[in-house]
C-alpha cells in the first residue's frame, strides 16, 4: 500500500507530542494529533496551547487555520504512513517505577489500524526495553513484522521550538531498513540524525541525558552545603574555582526539578532492577536534589525559633512558582516550589502567598497558594523565599519592596539574584539567606 509520506499520527498532545506537532506542521506535514483529555482536546482545536511555550500559540494557530493540523479523541482509522507515541509515562508514587499503560493502550490502538508498511515512532521515556518487550508484542499480534523505531524528545522548555530542528536526533530501530524510514521523517526536522545499534540504545540516551544533569547539579549543591557548613561564601567558592580553569565546570546552587530531572533517574534505576544493579551515585543525587527543599525549609523554621515568631500566624511568600525561570515556562510538574510548599505546611506555615510571572491565579488558588503581584507579596510578609531564576526578577526595585516587609523578615534568595548587602541594610531588619551561604554567618555580622 502506497502513503503519503507527509502525514503522521501522533498520540499525545502533552508537552512533547504538541510541540512536535506543531514542528512538524511547520515543516509542511499533515498531522493527526489524538488527545483524550477534553479540556486539552478543546483547547488546542482552536489553536491555543494549554501550556506555555515561545512561540508555540502562534504557530499552532497558523497550522490548525491552514488545516494542517487537526486533533481528534480517537486514532484515525485510515491508515497512515507513520504514527508516533507521545504520552507520559509517570512514577508510580509507591515504587518509583513508570506507568507503562498509557503505552500498552495506544498501542493495543494503533495495532488495529497500522498497516505493515506503517512506521511506528516511539518519543515517550521509557525504561530500556519498553519498545521491544511491551509495544512489540502488542503491534505483532497483527503485523508479523512491524516497523518500529524510538527517537527520545531532548528538547529544552521553553526554546524547544528552536530546538528541535538544530539537535540532533538519536534513532533506534529494529532493523536498517525501518531506520531508514524513521530517518526520512526527522530528516525534514533537521540533518543531525545519529543512529545507534539498538533501540535500547536510543531509549538509554534520554535517561542518561538526564541523569547526567541531575548529578551535575546535585555536585554543585553539594559543595554549596559545604561551604555554609564551614561559613564560606558558596558562590564565590564556585566561581573562582570555575574561572578560567576549563577542568571544572561547577553549576551554579539551586533547586532541582522539572518533570524530566525528577523521573529520569528513577526510570533508569528500574531498568536494572532486572539485571540486580542499583546507580548508587545517581539515586543518590537525585535523593540530595530532593532534600534541597527539607533543608531550606528547616532553615526557615530555625530562624522562627531564634526570633520568637509562630510560623502559623506568619505570611510567607514563593516566588516563582515554575519548576525553572529560565527559559520561562508555566509548568508546575515536578517544581521544587510543590515541595517547599508541602515543607512549610508540615511544619505549621498555613499563610503562604505566591507570585509567578506566568502561572494563572486559578492554578494557585487550586493549590492553596494566594495569588499576589510581586507588591502584594513583600507587603508585610515574614519570609521570603525565591524558587526560580526567572531574570525579571533580578529587576525588581528589591529596596523598595524590602521596605514593606515584616520586621524582622528573612530573604531566602535560593539562586544569588541578590547582595546581602543591599537587602540588609542597616536600616532595616531584614536577615539575608542563600543556598550556599550560612545564614548564621550573616545574622551574627549584620
Amino acid at each position: 500500500m502506497k502513503f503519503r509520506e507527509d502525514e503522521v499520527v501522533i498520540v499525545g498532545m502533552g508537552y512533547v507530542g504538541l510541540t512536535l506537532s506543531v514542528a512538524m506542521a511547520m515543516r509542511g506535514f499533515r498531522v493527526y494529533g489524538v488527545e483524550i483529555d477534553d479540556d486539552k482536546l478543546n483547547l488546542i482545536s482552536k489553536g491555543k496551547s494549554h501550556f506555555f511555550e515561545t512561540g508555540i500559540d502562534e504557530e499552532l494557530s497558523r497550522a490548525v487555520k491552514a488545516g494542517l493540523i487537526t486533533f481528534s479523541k480517537k486514532v484515525p482509522r485510515q491508515s497512515c504512513s507513520t504514527y508516533i507515541i507521545t504520552v507520559g509515562t509517570p512514577l508510580k508514587q509507591d515504587t518509583k517505577e513508570p506507568r507503562i499503560d498509557m503505552i500498552s493502550r495506544v498501542s493495543e490502538e494503533i495495532s488495529e489500524v497500522m498497516n505493515k508498511e506503517s512506521i511506528l515512532l516511539l518519543r515517550s521515556t521509557v525504561e530500556v526495553g519498553t519498545t521491544r518487550n511491551v509495544v512489540l508484542p502488542i503491534i505483532k499480534k497483527r503485523i508479523k513484522s512491524p516497523r518500529i523505531a524510538f527517537s527520545s524528545e531532548r528538547t529544552l522548555e521553553g526554546k524547544a521550538l528552536e530546538e528541535i530542528f538544530t539537535l540532533p536526533q538519536v534513532i533506534g530501530a529494529i532493523d536498517d531498513a525501518t531506520f531508514d524510514r524513521a530517518e526520512s521523517v526527522f530528516n525534514k526536522l533537521t540533518k543531525k540524525i545519529v543512529k545507534v545499534e539498538s533501540i535500547e540504545t536510543a531509549e538509554i540516551i534520554k535517561l542518561f541525558d538526564n541523569s547526567y544533569r541531575d548529578s551535575t547539579f546535585a555536585l554543585g549543591n553539594e559543595l554549596a552545603i559545604v561551604c555554609e557548613e564551614l561559613g564560606i561564601n558558596g558562590y564565590e567558592a564556585i566561581k573562582a574555582a570555575n574561572f578560567g580553569y576549563d577542568r571544572t565546570n561547577i553549576p551554579i546552587p539551586g533547586y532541582v526539578g522539572g518533570p524530566c530531572l525528577e523521573k529520569d533517574p528513577y526510570i533508569l534505576a528500574s531498568s536494572l532492577k532486572k539485571v540486580d544493579y542499583t546507580p548508587e551515585l545517581i539515586l543518590t543525587s537525585r535523593k540530595l536534589n530532593e532534600n534541597l527543599q527539607k533543608r531550606i525549609a528547616n532553615r526557615v523554621v530555625t530562624w522562627f525559633e531564634k526570633n520568637n515568631i509562630n510560623i502559623s500566624d506568619s505570611k510567607i511568600s514563593l516566588m516563582g512558582l515554575a519548576f525553572k525561570g529560565y527559559p520561562e515556562t508555566d509548568d508546575l510538574r515536578g517544581a521544587p516550589s510543590l515541595l517547599m510548599l508541602n515543607e512549610l505546611r508540615n511544619l505549621g506555615a498555613k499563610n503562604i502567598f505566591g507570585h509567578d510571572y506566568l502561572i494563572s491565579s486559578s492554578t494557585m488558588d487550586s493549590l492553596g497558594i494566594v495569588p499576589s503581584t510581586i507588591e502584594s507579596a513583600f507587603d508585610s510578609s515574614t519570609v521570603i523565599i525565591f524558587m526560580n531564576n526567572n531574570k525579571k526578577y533580578s529587576k525588581i526595585p528589591i529596596v523598595k519592596l524590602i521596605s514593606s516587609t515584616s520586621n524582622p523578615c528573612l530573604f531566602l534568595d535560593s539562586w544569588n539574584m541578590f547582595s546581602p548587602e543591599e537587602i540588609m541594610d542597616e536600616k532595616n531588619d531584614v536577615y539575608y539567606s542563600s543556598i550556599g551561604i550560612n545564614s548564621d554567618f550573616f545574622m551574627e555580622n549584620k
